[in-house]
């Protein structure tokens, strides 16, 4: 099940008008609670970088660390935290905590895209962003499993 991360439409004046309501993916939110002063071109931007979509991509399989992400994206560690911190003011990947058999725990991160469409028709743009959606339950069952 998904979320509505956030859903906007510009028509030809570029003036936005209210989000676009989808039964099928209702929104968790207010569009403006949720992407605050971002907009499209801040999503665009972002997911032209191929590392972003890499850092995604690997997260959307299984949370993943720093270390791990560059190990996996053949990038340092500092280059992997500041995506991170990008995707994460966009609400596009979610930070966890991972318990460790020693008593440590590890931060690593998840994806929370599911998916971003833009679509052009009848003269108006429109472009929604999808936050995978988990179950609280699934999420237990997970961890429990880990231990």
């Amino acid at each position: 099940m998904s979320a509505a991360l956030g859903s906007r439409r510009l028509s030809p004046d570029r003036s936005r008008t209210p989000p676009v309501e989808s039964k099928l993916y209702p929104p968790r939110m207010t569009d403006e609670a949720v992407n605050g002063d971002h907009d499209l071109a801040d999503v665009v931007a972002l997911l032209d970088d191929e590392h972003v979509r890499s850092i995604l991509v690997a997260t959307s399989a299984e949370p993943l660390s720093a270390k791990e992400l560059g190990d996996h994206c053949d990038l340092s560690v500092s280059s992997i935290y500041r995506r991170v911190d990008e995707l994460r003011d966009l609400d596009l990947l979610e930070e966890r905590t991972r318990p460790r058999r020693d008593g440590h725990h590890e931060t690593v991160y998840a994806s929370a895209l599911d998916r971003f469409e833009l679509t052009i028709r009848d003269g108006d743009l429109d472009w929604t962003v999808e936050r995978a959606g988990g179950d609280v339950a699934d999420e237990l069952s997970r961890m429990w499993g880990n231990f």
